[in-house]
């Protein structure tokens, strides 16, 4: 059954300069709870002037009670929490009860358009190139942290919803926040190629992606005070991953780095050759996995060296139909996404999902998922791992499937009829997956019944539900970080 409610909104305004007010002003709509509107004055604390055109704002009273922590992940050190990329986290029998039977907030980023309208210029990718939260959000601590394509990081209140503090990045914030000890790790970069590289491109030689600056920045988990920036030649647009006080990721030029959290100094830089697009890596067993693009692999590097340890490919692939997809690891897999030419005119492409050995690079199992038409922009969906299933969804059909780990075997398929890029998240037997339509379906994991569709408004992309306790926690990219209580989702179908 489908549920007619949407998440409420307001359209707020904003001053007689709309462009500055645009980027200078985060609105948070609170249901239920008031919120106290801040004047741009209070805001332009500093004289500098670029502070002044783009703040980094702190609401210390927005801070969530300290007792709120506990109950929430102490850290977040790969996209989706873990490398199964299943972010669910139950709260305890004498959590305070809004935990546990779910807040309800809709948080409004600088440039956020109205749920229940049209996207910019009528155009999905436009609106998630510029306004839009794609990725999905990063929950530690009683605080939920979102990047934005207008640049943003944003710390949000996990109850209220109200903005904590806001930290301008000059460039497309595509990543998952990171959070380990008392920093906040963001990574930066355009998904555009300018003139000189598409001339290279052309020419059939080696391309960097990503003009203006892009960067892998540390912010103080606080106050999201920038505490050091470490600048690439091409975007970082993934996620990196965290491990033992490294972080890794890979770039649009062709590398894959890995630093010091604590300083920011380069440990090494592997030339893997290809561009990554969104791929954010994930790891195990020593090594780290994620895909890349012209040329087109999936590869696997020593954590210590940086050394390929293997990559593989795939015939006929299209354009970052390996470097799309970020992948999911557990029990020795690594489980990947990719997009290959059909050979159909009509239908010209297809999702393909593939199981290696994380040591060997072996493919253990693969499957086509079905022909259909090239998705704009990501390609590809995220794969999610737990309880031996991996939960994947084609945008190219817009179905959704689960695999059993070890054999690779269709355990069911449910068509959600909309474009699928989010992994899911599975809590007491229901998967949870938002999708393009604005949707978010509640799938019975026994059987892949669709117990429920909850209506929100705008669209989704690769944003990945959290779940804490009763609350669902995702970003839109119509611009909005939305909370809501996972039992409206799942409604009284069981």
């Amino acid at each position: 059954m489908r549920s007619k409610g949407s998440v409420r909104y307001e359209r707020v305004r904003i001053g007689s300069q709309a462009l500055k007010a645009a980027v200078l002003t985060s609105v948070t709509l609170v249901i239920a709870v008031g919120l106290t509107s801040h004047s741009i004055a209070e805001q332009l604390h500093s004289s500098s002037a670029v502070t002044q055109e783009f703040p980094n704002q702190y609401f210390p009273e927005n801070l969530p009670a300290g007792s709120l922590a506990k109950y929430f992940p102490e850290t977040w050190t790969t996209y989706g929490s873990s490398p199964g990329r299943n972010a669910v986290f139950p709260v305890a029998d004498n959590a305070p009860s809004p935990l546990q039977a779910g807040v309800r907030w809709a948080f409004a980023g600088a440039g956020a358009i109205p749920l229940d309208g049209p996207p910019l210029g009528d155009n999905f990718k436009t609106t998630a190139y510029t306004i839009g939260i794609p990725v999905g959000v990063s929950a530690v601590q009683g605080v939920i942290y979102a990047g934005d394509d207008n640049g943003y990081t944003y710390a949000l209140n996990a109850v209220t919803g109200k903005l904590i503090w806001a930290h301008y990045g000059w460039n497309m914030n595509m990543s998952n926040p990171l959070v380990e000890g008392d920093r906040v790790f963001v990574s930066t970069g355009s998904a555009y190629f300018n003139y000189a590289n598409t001339m290279l491109y052309v020419e059939g030689k080696r391309v960097t992606r990503g003009p203006g600056l892009n960067a892998i920045y540390a912010l103080d988990r606080k106050t999201g005070k920038e505490l050091w920036a470490y600048h690439t030649p091409g975007e970082v647009m993934p996620t990196p991953v965290d491990v033992d006080g490294f972080l890794y990721v890979g770039s649009g030029d062709g590398h894959v780095y890995k630093l010091d959290s604590r300083t920011g100094k380069l440990i090494w830089k592997s030339d893997i050759q290809s561009f990554v697009s969104m791929s954010s890596p994930v790891a195990g067993v020593g090594l780290i996995f994620l895909g890349g693009t012209y040329p087109n692999y999936f590869y696997a590097l020593d954590q210590k060296t940086g050394r390929i340890v293997w990559k593989m490919s795939l015939p006929h692939l299209v354009a970052t139909g390996m470097s799309d997809c970020t992948p999911a690891f557990a029990n020795g897999m690594v489980v990947q996404e990719a997009t290959v030419q059909s050979g159909d005119p009509k239908a010209p492409v297809a999702n393909v999902i593939l199981a290696m050995d994380a040591r060997t690079g072996k493919i253990v199992w693969q499957h086509r998922l079905g022909n259909g038409p090239a998705p704009p922009a990501m390609k590809t969906a995220t794969p999610m791992i737990t309880g031996g299933v991996v939960y994947e969804g084609s945008p190219v059909t817009g179905n959704y499937y689960a695999f059993d780990l070890k054999s690779g075997r269709e355990l069911w398929k449910v068509h959600l009829g909309s474009q699928i890029r989010a992994g899911a998240a599975v809590k007491d037997g229901v998967a949870y997956v938002p999708y393009r339509a604005g949707d978010i379906a509640a799938i019975r994991t026994s059987d892949g019944k669709i117990l429920n569709v909850k209506h929100i408004g705008g669209a989704f992309a690769s944003s990945s539900p959290v779940i804490v306790g009763g609350t669902l926690y995702v970003s839109n990219i119509y611009g909005w970080v939305i909370a809501l209580p996972v039992s409206e989702i799942r409604g009284s179908n069981r």
